[in-house]
């Protein structure tokens, strides 16, 4: 019986009823069971003593209601810990798992409000006993728990439950399997049917693949994209972020920025199939009880056969690495391992291969520690070869000086030297670094610059180390790499322009680095913020195509939060204090800045609608800056400044478009015909902030000042003196 009932009935007041209402006690049953738990309603928000009365009045004019509850909890109860004590392994396995996962669904207050209340321990018989079975248990005395909280852990509660009672009704395996499984993956991913196969066999490789295909680890322009950018399957080659751009009809830039977002969320993503129980020794032989997972060429043969995948050797460690989180972690760079190869990262080694170790020992030891160190010997010039005991060398990167681990680190270590620079050890476990004396790009790239005296382009050097040296077989990439990975160069600017360090003392008016780089070091010696103008003037030394809005903007856009500004245009470091006396402008208005694909996104889009190219007045304010882009845009073009597909893609604009004269033809006459006829009927003048009034503004707005100069004819004056007279008529008339 409801609340609703009673109320129409007239056995409850008004201000009961809405109290009910209110406290989600909708049915005797609810009332029954409140007071039941309770022994009062005073604890309901607004309930004073004759509501209280009132209510249970009701319940004990609907005692039978009460006691059938009673009954029913009592029955409920008995059954629950009959089950508790006679579920089997495999029913545990799955209730558990089940109870884990729902648990990690909630809101992060509901969980760990849940937690906290379990001990962390959400095993099925922790759960019952202290929640199922407790005669104290009550949501709403939780702690840490909200009243938004107690709704939603009802529903967590209500749901284990039935599962628990659902999962007792049969002792077939494969079905308790296939019933765990189904829930995880429509409980984690919006996936109608699932086939048996994948609900029944728990294989990790089928699922992921399955999973991808279906979409549900990300989206189908996602999914494209990690298919063809990274290297997931067995014996494809990836395209570069053009190809890929060509084919989803995306710009390269938001290509790449797709790539980055899902590879960083991968392994979160590859964490569910942590939920199921794959035999690994039994099916492909993979020992998870040593220290090192090696994927050889059989498991992979038979990993992929006996899922009907065709994973990478990388893929299929990075997915073992996600299912055994808690005792393995993965040694290596996921973007060196996962992505092409294009460019190598400076300052570090860059990763051939994945290696899957035991925790305990990645805790012990700093891999990347020794693979850099490693790295750097064999990239620096040897003028003698020389050789140390591998062992003890090892013992160089041990976290907590734990020489016991050293017998277990050793062959793993020389697996990674093996794959990763090809070195080997001698018979006594010695490595070895054989004498290298032949010159390196590095050395290349100093005598050119030298030769070329003056800061210059990468092109510019590799031209003049090919000059000097024909036969050296190297790379404009390889000259970039060597010149950011050694000290003795500066970077100038952002413009791939190098120069000598040594030229910093030797030169007058030559420093290195961005103009932010220069800005800070000016800062940096003085106690007080400086002005826009001095700032300016030192800049302008090293710069001197710099000018002062190009320098603020400049430090406006810089996102590190290195430079504040104050009241006067003065600037100083976040590094350094400054007396009160400068008043900091808390809000920097910043530059929008966009990339070039972005911006030829826009104009692509504003001539699909305008079906013409911008003009440069009497247009919104957006449009003249798409006019002074294209300009700049076609200025780069002509000049020969922009890259071969940025010429591509504008010359297919503007040859569909020809450029005209930027500067609007106004047909005043029907311009004014419009403006007339929007005042009669809105009864105003257009805004200049409301979506299709934004020319006709700007029209009346230049006419305006025309008119003030005296500068329209005399048609053109008498139609604007009839809109001024329209106007004042509907102000009159207001």
């Amino acid at each position: 019986m409801t609340i609703d009932y009673i109320y129409k009935n007239e056995e409850i007041s008004v201000r009961s009823y809405h109290l009910c209402k209110y406290n989600e006690l909708h049915t005797i049953s609810d009332l029954k069971k409140y007071y039941y738990k309770n022994n009062s309603f005073y604890k309901l928000r607004n309930c004073g003593r004759k509501s209280n009365e009132e209510l249970i009045d009701i319940c004990n004019k609907y005692q039978n209601e009460y006691i059938e509850y009673s009954e029913n909890l009592s029955k409920e109860k008995k059954t629950l810990k009959n089950i508790n004590l006679n579920l089997n392994r495999v029913q545990r396995n799955v209730i558990n798992s089940f109870i884990y996962v729902n648990t990690n669904s909630l809101s992060v207050r509901s969980k760990n409000a849940i937690s906290l209340l379990l001990s962390n321990n959400l095993k099925v018989k922790n759960f019952t006993e202290k929640i199922l079975l407790s005669e104290n248990f009550n949501p709403k005395k939780i702690k840490n728990v909200g009243a938004k909280c107690v709704p939603e852990i009802e529903v967590y509660i209500s749901i284990i439950k039935d599962f628990i009672f659902e999962v007792c009704q049969t002792n077939d395996e494969n079905y308790l399997i296939a019933l765990k499984n189904k829930f995880l993956i429509q409980r984690t991913y919006d996936i109608p049917l699932v086939p048996s196969e994948i609900l029944e066999s728990e294989s990790i490789f089928k699922l992921t693949d399955f999973l991808i295909n279906q979409y549900a680890i990300f989206d189908k322009t996602q999914t494209v994209i990690v298919k063809k950018a990274l290297k997931l399957f067995n014996n494809q080659k990836e395209l570069t972020l053009d190809e890929i751009a060509e084919q989803v009809n995306l710009s390269r830039e938001r290509v790449r920025q797709i790539r980055k977002l899902c590879l960083d969320d991968l392994f979160n993503k590859l964490l569910f199939v942590s939920n199921l129980n794959d035999d690994l020794f039994q099916k492909y032989s993979i020992d998870v009880e040593s220290m090192y997972i090696e994927i050889t060429v059989n498991i992979l043969h038979k990993i992929n056969q006996s899922n009907k995948t065709n994973f990478s050797r990388e893929f299929i460690t990075y997915i073992l690495s996600a299912y055994l989180k808690d005792s393995f972690s993965i040694v290596g760079n996921y973007e060196d391992v996962l992505q092409p190869k294009y460019f190598n990262s400076r300052n570090r080694h860059n990763w051939n291969n994945f290696y899957l170790v035991e925790k305990e020992l990645t805790l012990e030891f700093d891999f990347t520690s020794f693979t850099n160190d490693i790295s750097n010997r064999v990239s620096d010039r040897i003028e003698e070869s020389y050789f140390f005991n591998f062992k003890s060398y090892l013992s160089k990167f041990l976290s907590n000086n734990n020489i016991d681990i050293l017998e277990l680190l050793l062959p793993i270590c020389e697996k990674i030297i093996n794959e990763e620079f090809e070195i080997y050890l001698d018979l006594d476990e010695n490595i070895n670094f054989k004498r290298n004396t032949y010159r390196q790009a590095h050395e290349y790239a100093f005598e050119a610059l030298y030769h070329l005296g003056k800061p210059s382009k990468v092109k510019e050097i590799f031209e003049k180390v090919i000059e000097l040296h024909p036969n050296y077989d190297t790379e404009e990439a390889k000259i970039r790499v060597s010149m950011k990975r050694k000290n003795g160069f500066v970077p100038i600017g952002r413009k791939s322009v190098f120069g000598l360090k040594k030229w910093e003392s030797e030169l007058d008016n030559f420093k290195g680095g961005t103009i932010r780089d220069i800005v800070e070091e000016y800062l940096m010696q003085f106690s007080v913020p400086k002005h826009i103008s001095h700032i300016t003037d030192h800049v302008l030394k090293y710069r001197p195509k710099s000018n002062q809005y190009s320098i603020l903007q400049n430090l406006k856009l810089d996102e590190s939060g290195l430079y504040i500004f104050f009241k006067g245009s003065y600037i100083g470091l976040t590094t350094k204090k400054y007396e009160s006396d400068f008043k900091r402008i808390w809000e920097v208005q910043k530059t929008d800045k966009k990339t070039w694909e972005e911006r030829f996104e826009m104009l692509q889009n504003f001539i699909s609608i305008e079906k013409r190219l911008p003009f440069s007045n009497g247009v919104p304010e957006k449009e003249i800056n798409l006019y002074r882009w294209l300009n700049v845009q076609k200025s780069k073009l002509n000049t020969g400044k922009l890259n071969e597909n940025k010429e591509d893609k504008l010359n297919s604009l503007l040859a569909k478009y020809p450029s005209v004269n930027g500067r609007r033809r106004l047909n005043s006459n029907e311009k004014y015909q419009e403006l007339i006829s929007f005042v009669t009927n809105n009864h105003r003048l257009p805004s200049a902030n409301k979506n299709g009034e934004e020319n006709l503004y700007q029209f009346f707005y230049k006419q305006r000042k025309l008119f003030d100069k005296n500068e329209l004819d005399s048609k053109e004056q008498n139609k604007f003196i009839e809109v001024a007279k329209l106007i004042q008529n509907i102000k009159y008339e207001n």
